[in-house]
C-alpha cells in the first residue's frame, strides 16, 4: 500500500512510473517534493524492490531515497529507474542528465570532506588564521567546480534542479549568467525561490544607494535610516532577530567591531525582524548591543525585507559616508578585515 500525503491539481498532472531497487534493511522509499520541501509519499519495499505509480504535478523536481540521500528527478511521464544501492538511474534523457549532473555535485563534495575535517582540527590546534584562510579558499573553490559542472546542461531544464541552492552559495557575478529569461529553466516553478534571492543580491550590490527605511526604536519613537545614513560616516545596517541563533552567535563579534571602531565614527544601525517587543528589548540588553535599533515589529514582512533583498538572517549592508553600499553580508572576521581595510587599523 503506498500513501500520498500531498495532493495537486488534476489539470496538470503526470503519472509517473517509478521502480528500484534498495539496500537491505531499507523497508520505505521516500518521494519528496524539493520545491516545497515536503514528504509526498512513502513507497513500500518488499524484498529490496519497491515500485508504484505516482500522480504528480508536471514537470515537478522530486527527490527520491530518503532525507538522508535522495536522487533528484523530473516528473516528465517517462518510467524511471532506480538503484538506490548503486546509486544509478535509467529514464528519460532529461531524467538521465539530472542524475549525471547530480553525481558530478556530489563527488566534489565528497572530495572535500577529509580536507576540510583535516582544516578544522588544524584551526583547533591553533593555526586558526591559516585555516580559516584555506576553509575560505576551498569553500570559493567548490562553488567555482559546481558552477562548472552545470554549465554543460546550460540550455536544457536541469539547472532548476539545482540552481535554487547553488545561489545561495554564490556570488550576484555568478548568479548574472544564470539570469536568462530564454533559458529553458527559467520559468520552471521551482526557479521562483532563485529569483527571489538572485534579486535581494542585486539589491544589496555595491555602489547602489541604500533604501530609507521609517521604523520606531526602542522607545517607540519613529527613526528613520537617513538620520545616520549618508552623513559622512561608515554606517553598517545589521539586520537581525532575538529568536536567530545564528544572528545571536554572531553578535559578540558586531560588538566587538563596534567597540574598535566607534571612536573613529563607526556607526551601526540594527534592524530587528522580531514580532514582539519584550523579546527584542531584553535581547539587546542581554547582548551589550550599544547602538540604536530599529524595528516594524513584522517578522519576515518587514518592510526591510523587501527594501534589502533579505532572505535569511544575519544579514547586513555596509554604508560609506555617501550612503552607498560598499559591502554586504559581512560576517565573522569579513567583518573585522573590511573594517580594517576602511580604517587602516
Amino acid at each position: 500500500m503506498m500513501m500520498i500525503v500531498a495532493t495537486i491539481s488534476l489539470e496538470a498532472q503526470e503519472k509517473m512510473h517509478i521502480k528500484g531497487t534498495c539496500p537491505e534493511g531499507m523497508d520505505t522509499v521516500l518521494v519528496i517534493d524539493l520545491a516545497h520541501g515536503y514528504l509526498y509519499a512513502r513507497i513500500p519495499v518488499r524484498q529490496g524492490i519497491f515500485a508504484t505509480t505516482l500522480p504528480v504535478e508536471k514537470e515537478a523536481v522530486m527527490g527520491i531515497g530518503s532525507y538522508s540521500y535522495y536522487i533528484p528527478f523530473f516528473a516528465d511521464g517517462d518510467t524511471l529507474v532506480v538503484d538506490l544501492e548503486k546509486h544509478a538511474v535509467k529514464g528519460s534523457r532529461l531524467n538521465e542528465m539530472t542524475f549525471r549532473c547530480d553525481q558530478a555535485l556530489d563527488s566534489i563534495d565528497h572530495s572535500l570532506t577529509g580536507r576540510m575535517e583535516t582544516l578544522k582540527k588544524l584551526a583547533e590546534e591553533g593555526d586558526e588564521v591559516f585555516a580559516r584562510q584555506q576553509m575560505k579558499d576551498l569553500m570559493e573553490s567548490r562553488v567555482a567546480r559546481r558552477i562548472n559542472v552545470l554549465k554543460p546542461y546550460a540550455d536544457t531544464m536541469v539547472p532548476a534542479a539545482f540552481l535554487p541552492d547553488m545561489f545561495m552559495e554564490m556570488n550576484y557575478e555568478q548568479v548574472k549568467p544564470w539570469l536568462r529569461d530564454d533559458a529553458p529553466y527559467w520559468n520552471h516553478p521551482r526557479m521562483n525561490v532563485a529569483k527571489q534571492y538572485a534579486e535581494g543580491l542585486k539589491k544589496k550590490q555595491p555602489g547602489r544607494k541604500f533604501v530609507n527605511l521609517a521604523m520606531r526604536d526602542l522607545d517607540g519613537v519613529i527613526r528613520h535610516l537617513d538620520e545616520w545614513c549618508g552623513k559622512g560616516n561608515y554606517v553598517l545596517v545589521d539586520f537581525w532577530a532575538s529568536w536567530c541563533g545564528p544572528c545571536r552567535k554572531e553578535m559578540p563579534n558586531v560588538v566587538e567591531n563596534y567597540v574598535k571602531y566607534h571612536g573613529k565614527g563607526f556607526e551601526i544601525v540594527g534592524v530587528s525582524f522580531d514580532q514582539k517587543a519584550e523579546p527584542w528589548k531584553a535581547a539587546v540588553k542581554q547582548m551589550g548591543m550599544d547602538w540604536v535599533q530599529i524595528s516594524d515589529l513584522k517578522g519576515w514582512e518587514s518592510a526591510a525585507s523587501e527594501a534589502y533583498g533579505v532572505m535569511a538572517i544575519p544579514s547586513n549592508v555596509l554604508l560609506d559616508g555617501e550612503g552607498r553600499i560598499v559591502a554586504y553580508d559581512l560576517r565573522g572576521e569579513k567583518l573585522g578585515e573590511k573594517l580594517k581595510e576602511l580604517y587602516g587599523f
